[in-house]
């Protein structure tokens, strides 16, 4: 791995920090509040109330983002914050949404007790004690501890050395032990080529264990398929020390380790990121049907259907599908090669195999179109709304001119 120096935080929180979310503030939508809010890319609970950052790897500013809410029918009018116990305040930057950030330059030794104030076009204000931080800059340094641990972690999970990996997971690993080892497992028989790379983001320490933030990118191939997923983003962790080595407390979505159980191993999900690569039923990237149909006869206009809506197939001549289609479709043609979707059904290519497809990306609807025909090939994959419900589609045949109509296609449904 190469070798970087992280940007350090540390947070102390209280008990609850494996469900710790965002921060939430708000109570009612009538409220100006703080809905959320990050230092540094680590996301922190309303409960903690101190924060210690890392002097020899703070990178110099602390820089804190958030979104502000400014109650039914108003909008934000501005959001300032102060560093010393409200004796002075300054603007933060935002937009109209309620998006804003801001950075200070803390000096080491030095305690600043932070409040942000919203206020809405109304002249209302939110509680700002419920904002209140106190942050101390210390000395300390835990991140070369981290590191060698993270490293290990890395190099176990890719070489599918599970015992190795495990050593370093805490008996008390708060999406459970044994789910853990059980996922690692099918982890590694559901995998080949494992590649994966990290940067530490952010590192922060409280009584509950070290907090990290890391940026990745991954590869691999799935045992079944064949084919490569790969992805990248930002994910965290939460390390407990047993005695001066850093053991595995948590993990939150994207998953890098234990995709297999992905629901059991994880405790929540990292802020602004997709749930990532996910392995269901031994398959990478989630499990695929197969569906093939085949329509014998000479004439051209018989089509291949794939019902969404009842999962049923056939074939029907042209002429029947206005009764067939009251249900939607989606319908396969001959020459030239071509799909149509009914009924609204809105359609996104994708330049990668089904495999590789996300969830996240198939269910955001920027890029769908609502044609009535689209063209078709099968190097590409297909994300269908139809319904109120996602499906991902790739074909392996399509059908030909004429005569014999063979058409084969891959879907998941999300």
């Amino acid at each position: 791995m190469k070798k970087i120096t992280g940007l350090i935080i540390a947070v102390l929180m209280t008990a609850s920090f494996a469900h710790a979310k965002w921060w939430i503030f708000g109570k009612t939508k009538d409220e100006v509040s703080v809905k959320y809010m990050t230092i540094n890319s680590i996301s922190a609970d309303e409960s903690a109330k101190t924060l210690k950052f890392f002097a020899d790897n703070l990178g110099g500013s602390v820089v804190v983002k958030g979104k502000a809410s400014a109650g039914k029918g108003a909008v934000v009018g501005s959001v300032r914050y102060s560093i010393d116990g409200k004796n002075t305040w300054q603007d933060a930057k935002f937009t109209e949404s309620g998006n804003f950030e801001f950075s200070f330059r803390p000096e080491t030794g030095k305690k600043y007790k932070m409040y942000i104030e919203i206020t809405n076009t109304a002249g209302k204000t939110n509680n700002l004690e419920e904002t209140a931080k106190e942050i101390e800059i210390s000395n300390e340094n835990a991140t070369s501890k981290i590191k060698e641990t993270l490293d290990s972690m890395f190099d176990a999970y890719s070489n599918e050395n599970s015992a190795k990996f495990m050593s370093y997971v805490s008996d008390d690993f708060a999406g459970d032990k044994d789910f853990l080892a059980l996922a690692i497992n099918k982890d590694f028989l559901a995998l080949n080529d494992i590649k994966m790379r990290y940067t530490i983001n952010n590192i922060a320490s409280g009584p509950n264990g070290i907090y990290v933030s890391i940026n990745y990118n991954r590869s691999m191939l799935g045992a079944k398929s064949g084919q490569i997923s790969s992805d990248n983003g930002i994910t965290e962790m939460v390390f407990k020390f047993n005695g001066e080595k850093p053991m595995l407390y948590s993990m939150k979505k994207p998953l890098l380790f234990g995709l297999s159980d992905a629901d059991n191993v994880a405790t929540g999900q990292t802020a602004g990121q997709s749930e990532g690569i996910v392995i269901d039923n031994g398959e990478v990237g989630g499990a695929v049907e197969t569906v093939s149909i085949s329509c014998s006869g000479s004439n051209p206009y018989l089509h291949p259907l794939y019902y969404f809506s009842t999962e049923e197939t056939g074939c029907h001549p042209q002429n029947d599908m206005i009764e067939k289609s009251a249900i939607g479709e989606f319908i396969v043609y001959g020459s030239p090669v071509q799909a149509e979707l009914q009924h609204n059904g809105q359609v996104k290519e994708f330049n990668k195999p089904i495999s590789s497809l996300t969830e996240a990306e198939v269910k955001n609807l920027s890029g769908y179109t609502q044609p009535v025909t689209f063209s078709i090939n099968t190097t590409s994959s297909y994300g269908i709304y139809i319904y109120g419900k996602f499906y991902a589609v790739q074909f392996v045949t399509i059908p030909a001119a004429s005569g014999q109509q063979n058409t084969a296609f891959k879907v998941r449904k999300f």
